[in-house]
């Protein structure tokens, strides 16, 4: 096999040296005909450095043949900025990483997390990434799970193991460490490479242990390390503890070759692996092969790779922020625990020589760059064709083998959810071979009452009618259709729950109701599938950690026998009875959450609508059973208008709280001349659905969940900026802002274009009715929840 590597070399950069080393490990295996292509480093004063390698190594290392795209069965990248484009090769492999759990974009604007989304990349790439963390962040980046493969770093055994006691004593003497207890780290001293609580966590260690010592390994040749720490610690620490710090801290920024940097470990007594953000932590094999016990911040990539027996784990919190524009993940270690495990492996005298003998047999066991290129050639030579299926719905469901499921949710109110519910169950009980049960939960407040009627009385029949599972029922699937969300297991083969995300995140107010603190460790933590109805709900739930592999977009869906276009006769029927024959109609339902749905949007635009089409009017549908709708509206008017644009609204205006059936609802689109939503946050918003399913004209927001099925020649899209805010709590959601210009412009325009119903009648219903239906809908749902049961 020919394999061609194009990549960074002769720099203490980790591509370089995981390049350099697997070139190392291919040149071992006498069947493979290497070649190679050095590539610039990212800036010009990135000189080529001798001496990293011992020398026998580096000249295997220079003797490799150089080539330009030469014939090869694979080519394989391993530089920065990463390049997903295919080789001439069959078969490409790109290394990249995601150490902030995203693709950083570097642009001036805010943008949503798959900046990716719309980049095809071939299915002869394969992409390299080193640990789950890596992968999850080139996921929420948008690029194919089934593209992305996981294959971690190694050491080389033969340069970082562990001295004999005698050697190592002599050694310490003789860099004066022999009273010492050393602490050791490695890194860039950049906040991501959590310098902070490190720095925070020593100040109170030698409070206690006036013997510790920090040794700090930085690197002046691609960062200014020095400059970082001395920030870090006039950021976190008082003069006085600076003071104390600087006299028991040694900091190296030279370049060492691999062997002067394993003699630091070797000497060492523990190493600290506080990350903040980061792929894959070298370092954390080099110092457990040298013999050091590791102390590291949980839940992140150097989790996945070490063994309890040999490190103690920092508490950490799973953190989203907002830098240079773009949403970044990171964690957040608690410097307290972290001061108490650096007291615990001091006194822990014996835990520390055991772990000096179980630390190098793991990593020799499982960590070596042979393994690491074993796995690669594998991946080199696996034929298994790349599609851009979801793996959980890809294989073929057969909906008429019997299944069963029980449905966990509301019903009988006018809440998005009870309705998702009902209609879901109405297309579940259908199929012969589906045992279907339902379990009613209780809403989310006593003021909430169920009411009847709110769907026809043979829909409401056959609802009534689900069998409500017995205790010990057992059935393939449980799906949970409330909120707040259930991550917790069921007794079912299959736990799944349906959610929104509006704000771009799971908010604090939901995981307070889930008495839970983390999403991302709740969802990790259990195999519960979300169901969402939007990418952009998708979205929130990723940025708030959730699994994303586990996340599926089902849409939602409407009764083209409910919603669809009357006969012109009938439409003007119901125009004369609802007292709307001689006006332009707009329509609206929703809540009437201002900061949301963007009332205050509506009612500004159409105040300035009337003035010049005194014949506009404004229809509000909102929902007094559960919601104050009412104050909202009252609240928002009384916001945005002055007195005289109230006056010249409140004659022109419409406002129905009350409970309406679906076909009463129904006819309120159907008898409406234009539909308009200039939401802010939203999960899905299924009015704009509903209106293009009767076929009047929609404005909505561009940007946001409605692009999932809607078009530029079905809908009037309103310009829109993605923004974020900060709440008092700290909180950061994420929306989008319309542009209040354009709505106006938008709304005088579908007033103007007289042919427009006639035009919108047929193709919005006919688009919706085939991709849209519950029919449709229901079907895709099951093929999901059934998958390998």
């Amino acid at each position: 096999m020919k394999i061609h590597v194009e990549g960074w070399r002769f720099i203490p950069h980790a591509y370089s040296i995981a390049n350099q080393f697997q070139l190392l490990e291919l040149l071992k295996r006498s069947q493979l005909e290497i070649t190679h292509q050095d590539i610039p480093g990212l800036k010009p004063q990135w000189k080529h450095l001798n001496g990293l390698f011992p020398s026998e190594l580096e000249t295997q290392l220079q003797q490799i043949p150089q080539a330009i795209n030469p014939p090869a069965d694979i080519t394989i990248r391993l530089y920065q900025p990463f390049n997903f484009n295919s080789s001439q090769s069959q078969k490409t492999l790109i290394y990249a990483t995601a150490p902030w759990g995203i693709l950083i974009d570097y642009s001036p604007q805010l943008k949503p997390l798959f900046h990716l989304k719309n980049q095809i990349i071939n299915p002869d790439v394969t992409i390299i990434t080193p640990s789950q963390w890596s992968r999850e962040g080139l996921i929420r980046s948008g690029l194919n799970p089934e593209q992305i493969k996981v294959i971690p770093w190694g050491i080389d055994p033969n340069i970082y193991y562990p001295l004999d006691e005698t050697e190592r004593n002599r050694l310490r003497k003789q860099w004066g460490w022999e009273d010492y207890f050393i602490f050791f780290h490695v890194g860039s001293l950049q906040d991501q490479d959590g310098i902070k609580p490190i720095l925070k966590a020593f100040s109170r260690i030698i409070e206690r242990y006036p013997q510790a010592r920090l040794v700090l390994k930085g690197s002046d040749f691609f960062h200014d390390s020095n400059q970082w720490l001395t920030s870090a610690s006039q950021q976190v620490l008082t003069e006085e503890e600076v003071t104390k710090v600087k006299q028991r801290v040694a900091y190296f920024n030279q370049t060492l070759s691999f062997a002067s940097l394993a003699q630091l470990y070797q000497i060492s007594d523990a190493y600290l692996a506080v990350d903040i953000a980061t792929a894959f932590n070298l370092s954390v094999l080099e110092a457990a092969a040298s013999g050091l016990p590791i102390i590291y911040a949980s839940g992140g990539a150097t989790e996945e790779i070490i063994n309890p027996e040999f490190n103690l784990k920092i508490d950490t919190r799973f953190k989203t922020r907002i830098i240079q524009n773009q949403s970044q993940f990171f964690l957040h270690p608690n410097w307290k625990h972290l001061a108490e495990l650096m007291q615990e492996v001091i006194d822990n005298s014996t835990w520390r020589e055991q772990a000096r003998k179980t630390a190098p047999e793991w990593i020799n066991q499982h960590y070596t760059w042979k393994h690491t290129v074993d796995q690669l050639l594998e991946v080199c030579q696996d034929q298994t064709a790349i599609s851009w299926a979801n793996p959980i719905i890809k294989d073929s469901v057969c909906l008429s083998d019997s299944h069963s499921i029980i449905v966990e949710g509301w019903r009988d109110i006018p809440h998005s959810y009870s309705f998702i519910n009902s209609y879901q169950l109405l297309e579940m009980v259908k199929y012969p071979a589906l045992k279907v049960f339902h379990k009613d939960i209780k809403y989310v407040t006593s003021d909430w009452k169920p009411s009847k009627h709110l769907l026809s009385i043979e829909a409401e029949n056959i609802l009534d009618q689900i069998t409500v599972p017995k205790t010990e029922e057992q059935v393939d699937v449980t799906l949970r259709v409330y909120c707040p969300f259930n991550l917790t297991a069921s007794s079912s083969k299959k736990t799944a729950i349906f959610g929104c995300t509006e704000w771009g995140i799971v908010p604090r107010s939901i995981l307070n109701g889930m008495k839970i603190e983390c999403f991302r460790e709740a969802h990790r933590n259990s195999d519960t599938l979300i169901i969402t109805s939007s990418h952009w709900s998708r979205e929130g739930f990723i940025r708030s950690g959730a699994v994303p592999e586990r996340v599926v977009v089902i849409p939602l869906g409407i009764d083209p026998n409910i919603y669809h276009p009357l006969p012109e006769e009938k439409r003007q029927e119901l125009r004369k009875k609802f007292g709307w024959n001689d006006g332009f109609i707009f329509l609206n339902i929703g809540v009437m959450w201002n900061e949301r749905q963007g009332i205050d949007r509506i009612l500004k635009a159409f105040a300035q609508i009337t003035e010049k089409y005194p014949q506009a009017r404004l229809v509000l549908k909102g929902r007094d059973a559960i919601f104050p709708s009412k104050d909202y509206l009252k609240q928002a008017t009384k916001d945005t208008l002055n007195e005289t644009e109230i006056q010249r609204i409140s004659s022109r205006m419409v406002y129905i709280g009350n409970n309406l059936s679906s076909l009463e609802m129904a006819q309120l689109y159907q008898a409406a001349d234009a539909y308009v939503s200039p939401y802010a946050a939203e999960g899905f918003n299924l009015p704009v659905l509903e209106a293009m399913a009767s076929g009047i004209p929609v404005i909505c927001t561009d940007g946001g969940p409605t692009d999932d099925f809607t078009d530029e020649k079905l809908v009037y899209k309103i310009r829109s900026k993605f923004e974020k805010m900060t709440l008092k709590t700290g909180e950061t959601r994420f929306f989008l802002e319309p542009d209040q210009e354009h709505l106006l412009q938008l709304m005088e325009m579908v007033i103007q274009k007289e042919t427009l119903y006639q035009f919108l009648q047929k193709i919005g219903p006919d688009f919706v009715s085939k991709r849209f239906t519950w029919k449709i809908v229901v079907e895709q749902l099951l093929k999901v929840l059934f998958h390998n049961l």
